[in-house]
């Protein structure tokens, strides 16, 4: 093996340990992100972000910057999430190229408590499905978000709810208001 050769293979090997390095990372980034969205630790939430990062979530629309995506995160969920609810983050699919990488991961809500007329109801068992579709950059040597698409996809997705027509129910059927009973 010449000079030249043991050179380009420390440098192979330099990119391969840069690479899976930056994906450990890049797991533990998206991993803290969601326990702070489980926690409704708003600040933490926002601090995954790049200062102009784009975040597209349901139906709350696009945000830009990392002030705008906080401020969301706080009107938008903050006085209507309040269940107990788990989350599973898995099956994360990264790609790193130098300082930038995309990443798909899959989400799950095990859901626990439900609002009624009577105050939070407690049913373990029901589920929904969603997927991340995030890109990221290392800035200053850290990872942030620069753009996160996330949609829920099971049972029911969210392109059918947003479909639903006004007194429709999940699952079908239409609720009238009018005649239903309690």
């Amino acid at each position: 093996m010449t000079e030249e050769d043991l050179i380009a293979a420390v440098q192979q090997l330099q990119r391969k340990v840069d690479e899976l390095e930056s994906t450990k990372e890049i797991e533990q980034l998206q991993q803290q992100y969601v326990r702070d969205l489980a926690d409704r630790n708003w600040a933490g939430v926002a601090s995954a972000y790049s200062e102009d990062a784009v975040c597209d979530i349901r139906l709350h629309g696009k945000h830009k910057g990392q002030e705008a995506i906080a401020g969301m995160f706080k009107s938008d969920l903050q006085d209507v999430v309040k269940s107990r609810d788990g989350y599973v983050l898995s099956s994360p699919s990264i790609t790193v190229s130098g300082d930038a990488a995309y990443g798909e991961w899959t989400w799950h809500r095990m859901q626990c408590e439900f609002r009624t007329s009577f105050g939070m109801m407690r049913v373990w068992g029901p589920w929904t499905e969603g997927k991340y579709k995030c890109h990221y950059a290392r800035i200053n040597g850290e990872w942030k978000i620069t753009d996160l698409w996330f949609r829920v996809l099971r049972p029911d997705s969210d392109d059918e709810l947003a479909a639903l027509p006004e007194g429709g129910v999940i699952g079908g059927g239409y609720l009238d208001r009018d005649t239903a009973s309690v």
